[in-house]
């Protein structure tokens, strides 16, 4: 992944052949460039490209514009936009609202390991020493 700790990126191939850009982070106004960026640069380098979500968090409209570009540079290269993996309600949220949940493929997020359901270990506590 890069180091920019407000947004990293990482590109993996998944089981199919698609590569798949993870987006880790913030995307809002101070990041967004970055974002269009580097979704523009992985289209281009990928004939089959998803986009990973499920551990960014994208508020503002600075990175819908960047999802945006990323449509309209698939329609202006007549590809298929990039599937969208693991988008979280909020962002799901704002897709809807602006009418862009349309403009992308969607895909469901591999399941995430099953929650820890056995209770933990306690200890009992040690008795207290006497008084002598």
């Amino acid at each position: 992944m890069t180091t920019d700790p407000a947004l990293q990126f990482a590109v993996s191939t998944d089981p199919g052949g698609a590569a798949v850009l993870h987006v880790r982070g913030e995307a809002d106004l101070a990041t967004a460039e970055a974002l269009r960026e580097r979704l523009l640069a992985e289209f281009a380098r990928h004939d089959h490209l998803v986009v990973d979500l499920s551990r960014a968090m994208l508020y503002d409209g600075a990175a819908l514009r960047a999802l945006h570009a990323l449509y309209r540079e698939a329609v202006r290269t007549r590809r298929q936009p990039p599937a969208l993996r693991g988008v979280r309600p909020l962002l799901a949220k704002a897709l809807k609202a602006t009418g862009m949940h349309t403009l992308f493929p969607r895909q469901d997020h591999p399941p995430f390991p099953p929650a820890r359901t056995t209770r933990p270990r306690t200890r009992r506590p040690e008795p207290l020493p006497t008084a002598a």
